[in-house]
């Protein structure tokens, strides 16, 4: 089953495997953490149906890359990782944009275990255990939301926006979605696209804001 969602990981990314593996090899040489990959449907302990069950893989450096440019345009205070993995999103991020508070949530306990390891230096760091559809996350006030597609139902993924844009009607907003069908997030209300960037249907990132902003 490893070798099926490696060949999928390959297919689907093909037409830039050069510049995926490019920045990865690069940021490895680097020191940044957080490479662990975590494929769900193999976990006997997986009991949250919500989450995503298909290929689970770190957000690829190549999309944080191009992201990062993006955001040193659009200020943020707080960074809130919805299934924050092993902690790549977060550790690249905090590389990049110093004195920012970051929150990582995660389900799986042998993730969070690795990420609670790797940041216990890293006052401004916060990572939780928990499946964040079933907490209320919008009590840490964040004003950048990432989602690396934790979601197997649309539905769902829908009425979470829902709640986290009526929460935060007044405030200046940022969400960042990668590997999502863009079709899916423009049916989102209230919310505008500032950059995306899509290598299919689906493999890809897009970077929006509430209309408000």
């Amino acid at each position: 089953m490893i070798l099926k969602n490696i060949l999928t990981i390959l297919f689907n990314y093909r037409t830039s495997l050069f510049k995926i593996f490019f920045f990865e090899l690069i940021y490895l040489l680097k020191g940044y953490k957080g490479n662990r990959f975590r494929f769900l449907n193999q976990d006997p302990y997986r009991e949250v149906d919500d989450l995503n069950a298909a290929e689970d893989i770190p957000c690829p450096y190549y999309f944080l890359f191009k992201i990062k440019n993006t955001l040193a345009n659009n200020d943020f205070k707080k960074f809130l990782d919805l299934g924050c993995g092993s902690g790549r999103i977060i550790d690249f991020f905090n590389k990049n944009f110093l004195h920012k508070e970051y929150i990582g949530i995660e389900y799986f306990h042998n993730q969070y275990k690795y990420c609670e390891k790797i940041f216990e230096k890293d006052k401004n760091v916060k990572i939780i255990k928990a499946d964040f559809t079933k907490i209320n996350f919008l009590q840490y006030n964040a004003d950048c939301y990432f989602f690396n597609n934790p979601f197997n139902n649309d539905i769902i993924f829908i009425d979470l926006m829902k709640e986290i844009i009526n929460f935060n009607k007044e405030k200046n907003i940022l969400f960042i979605f990668i590997n999502y069908n863009w079709k899916i997030i423009e049916s989102i209300k209230n919310i505008h696209c500032i950059e995306s960037y899509y290598i299919n249907d689906i493999k890809g990132y897009a970077i929006y804001c509430l209309k408000n902003k």
